[in-house]
């Protein structure tokens, strides 16, 4: 494939470092995972991708890796990561002068595998948000307390669990219930959440005060790290704690949930109550279309508006 390249860029700045830093810090994460594997399969297994001379990049570089990620089955919205990702680093690479702008064309011609797979994902109905949250009122540790803060937050607003991990507590208005946070792209977005999402907030807030030694401030974050021994540390807490948290307490109840559910079924609960564009407003979606693939309303709801088509 691309034959590796020891020689460096000089004082010109490497497109991929470029790239990387005008995304935010989660999407950071996920392009960098897309494209080691991305180079991986380019044939650079043993390059660091920071090393990778990502100028050389060729169409029917990136062709062949469509066809590979297509043959392993990857859903079309992933190889549209894929595709994105290296356009992007190449994008760079032009205002660099390191390709031209016929290559750069080039590149963009290349088109990732067209189709769409069923949503996954689950629309967690009210009664479970319920049990989830007596689950952990009856949880007597600090735990009990954080874990419902954090449903209700996640639930309440639709926020994404990035955007709760990195949350402040000067960003959160409790007069006005409304949160600010920073969304995809770099965007300050204010979230709305119900007023028992705010008061589940508080009581946390309040438990959290109380295990602080006298004269300490209170930690400028929102959510924080909790040790064995129901010991809070004044560490933040992490999205993979996110994660945990949310797979925990569905066991608890017995169903299976990821943290994304939670924004899923605030979406779906806004357009079953109101409707679509206000879903759209809410979840902060720049295309409606976005919006509407958040519709988790299952198969049985799908046929009773159909059966009342009657004669």
């Amino acid at each position: 494939m691309i034959t590796a390249h020891s020689e460096r860029l000089g004082k010109q700045q490497s497109p991929l470092k470029l790239y990387l830093a005008r995304l935010a810090l989660s999407s950071r994460v996920t392009m960098t995972y897309v494209l080691q594997d991305a180079a991986d399969r380019l044939g650079m297994v043993d390059i660091d991708i920071h090393d990778v001379p990502w100028h050389c990049v060729e169409p029917g570089h990136l062709t062949a890796l469509v066809a590979t990620l297509r043959a392993d089955n990857y859903a079309p919205n992933t190889t549209s990561l894929y595709v994105n990702a290296i356009r992007g680093v190449m994008n760079e690479a032009w205002r660099q002068n390191l390709i031209s702008h016929e290559q750069l064309l080039m590149i963009r011609s290349v088109k990732p595998v067209s189709g769409s797979r069923v949503v996954k994902g689950k629309n967690i109905r009210r009664t479970l948000i319920r049990e989830l949250m007596e689950v952990c009122a009856a949880d007597p540790r600090p735990q009990g307390r954080r874990d419902a803060a954090i449903i209700a937050i996640l639930y309440g607003s639709g926020m994404r669990k990035a955007e709760s991990v990195n949350l402040d507590l000067a960003q959160v208005d409790f007069a006005e219930r409304s949160l600010q946070v920073l969304g995809k792209g770099n965007k300050q977005l204010i979230k709305y959440a119900p007023t028992w999402a705010f008061e589940v907030l508080e009581q946390w807030l309040q438990l959290r005060r109380s295990s602080l030694p006298p004269g300490h401030d209170d930690d400028a974050f929102l959510f924080n790290r909790i040790r064995r021994g129901n010991h809070i540390t004044r560490d933040r807490i992490t999205k993979h704690a996110i994660y945990f948290i949310a797979k925990q307490r569905g066991r608890q109840i017995g169903v299976d949930i990821m943290p994304h559910d939670f924004r899923r079924s605030f979406i779906t609960r806004v357009i079953e109550e109101f409707d679509l564009s206000i879903a759209q407003k809410l979840a902060h979606h720049t295309h409606i279309a976005t919006t509407a693939a958040y519709d988790m309303r299952g198969e049985n709801e799908r046929r009773r508006v159909v059966d009342r088509f009657d004669l």
